[in-house]
């Protein structure tokens, strides 16, 4: 019960804080487009895949350093090292971490000329702001490395207090530089490498105090990392394949799209990102506490607590992703007041709204395997899924443009999920499948229901007014939301009893 309880409150402060973290920077990215232009938030939307692509370098060390610390948490005191661990990997992460911004400084002269369609622009402004890109993406590598430490810890109410700190200057801050100093894109990038330099500092000193290293000239540690080195290997290759799936098609169309447009992309994959990112905040004390079930023989337990983590986040991400698929334009125009941007999202959005649901509900495969220490499957599954994305991604954004990708998104999505999820349960454990097949049939369906009970509601209040459409819109979705959570039955079982007790 205390460990039901544990995962339940560290679930409510990670969503609290990756919500506030989300929900702001939705807010107020399309206040960014306002004041800087298309070009510039569409080098914005590129800053974000090559920050995707370059946190490679990783290496798969912060996950596994999140697993190895939470195995530590049941260990004796003398046996635990994740001071030394962290250390370790610092000094692992320096070369890296140089790697990338000596590349960016390199390449951002081909880039800026060769890659980029820009109009308005200049190039030394484009050469300027991918240099700084690469500093960027550097602190973003030692920080994520200490957020994992604090994450293995389960410290979560300290860690999300301070994301929320962290996001509140980086959005709240950029904007006021953008809206009343400059909305010079080289001046923005300044101020992120500054917001960079205070996240990597904070959390390096919360992970220092929590764990500490014997002296500040303690080196690396081989025989601490070396046993880490097969899982953080498998979880390696497991992130270059998931980039590849993820972020292909954005590489791909920053090449083939103006600028401009490609901004307006950035808003659909900033959409759809949000959809995908809903989940993070439960896998982050989600992970450990798996970890904790099966390092302690309670299979049974994690199994459970696996379906109803699963049944949860299909609960809001399914009725979500319907509803801004069924009204793509609605969603664009009432969120950015930008109709060009709403236009050019009609055709796209909708397909990455769905197929992003669907990529959030697979990582639950993941998290399986990553329980049971097996990422063999995955590491297949993520190598036959890239051969077919590849060639898929490249033939369809050649011939199509954006709605290409966007069909083909979709397409490979819903084909891996009515394979995957059998084989995965299968191997690991044959008497969950049904359950969870059930939970994902009937919330499906109970989606499709409400959304047609909702239409009316939605055509009612909405209007030319954006804030009537968003309203609308709002609550479509709860009416929705209802509709799925009522057809749960052990839910309408509780409610039930609560509305049937005799009054004293």
């Amino acid at each position: 019960m205390q460990t039901k309880r544990s995962v339940i409150r560290n679930t409510a402060l990670s969503y609290a804080g990756q919500a506030y973290t989300l929900l702001v920077g939705i807010l107020i990215m399309p206040f960014y487009l306002g004041h800087m232009g298309a070009e510039a938030y569409g080098l914005i939307g590129f800053f974000s895949v090559l920050q995707a692509w370059l946190q490679l370098l990783d290496a798969g060390l912060s996950p596994s350093l999140v697993r190895a610390v939470a195995h530590q948490q049941g260990a004796d005191l003398a046996d635990r090292h994740s001071g030394r661990l962290l250390r370790s990997f610092e000094i692992i992460f320096l070369p890296l971490a140089s790697l990338c911004c000596i590349a960016m400084y390199l390449g951002s002269d081909w880039i800026a000329v060769r890659w980029l369609n820009a109009k308005e622009l200049s190039t030394q402004t484009l050469i300027e702001c991918i240099c700084l890109m690469g500093i960027v993406i550097a602190l973003r590598l030692y920080s994520t490395l200490y957020k994992s430490g604090i994450q293995g810890l389960e410290q979560h109410a300290w860690l999300n207090i301070a994301n929320v700190i962290i996001a509140t200057l980086r959005y709240f801050g950029g904007l006021f530089l953008v809206s009343t100093i400059s909305s010079d894109p080289v001046l923005f990038f300044e101020f992120q490498v500054l917001v960079g330099v205070v996240e990597t500092v904070i959390f390096a000193a919360r992970a220092y105090q929590q764990m500490p290293t014997p002296s500040w000239l303690t080196g690396f540690d081989w025989q601490l990392v070396k046993p880490i080195i097969p899982f953080a290997a498998s979880m390696s290759g497991t992130a270059v394949m998931w980039i590849v799936l993820t972020q292909i098609d954005k590489v791909l169309l920053s090449e083939l799209l103006p600028l401009n447009e490609y901004g307006y992309f950035s808003l659909v994959a900033l959409i759809t990102t949000g959809i995908m990112m809903l989940s993070n905040p439960l896998a982050q004390t989600l992970l450990p506490r798996l970890t904790v079930l099966m390092a302690e023989g309670r299979r049974d337990d994690m199994h459970a607590l696996f379906l109803a983590a699963n049944r949860f986040v299909c609960t809001f991400l399914f009725p979500l992703a319907a509803l801004i698929a069924l009204h793509a334009h609605e969603m664009v125009y009432a969120w950015s007041g930008d109709e060009p941007a709403a236009e050019w999202s009609r055709s796209v959005l909708p397909w990455y709204s769905l197929g992003s649901a669907i990529m959030a509900v697979s990582a639950f495969q993941f998290y399986l395997q990553y329980a049971y220490g097996q990422m063999r499957l995955h590491i297949w599954y993520s190598v036959v899924s890239a051969v077919i994305t590849l060639p898929t991604m490249f033939l369809a954004i050649h011939y199509q443009g954006a709605f290409g990708a966007a069909i083909a998104w979709f397409v490979l999505r819903l084909v891996s999920f009515a394979i995957w999820p059998m084989i995965v349960h299968q191997r690991l454990a044959p008497g969950i499948h049904s359950l969870w097949l059930r939970d994902i049939i009937r919330i499906s369906v109970m989606t499709a229901v409400g959304l047609a009970i909702s239409e009316p509601v939605l055509r009612m209040i909405a209007s030319e007014s954006r804030i009537n459409t968003f309203l609308g819109l709002a609550v479509s979705g709860l009416i929705t939301l209802m509709v799925v959570a009522a057809s749960y039955k052990p839910l309408v079982t509780k409610i039930s009893v609560l509305f049937s007790k005799p009054s004293l």
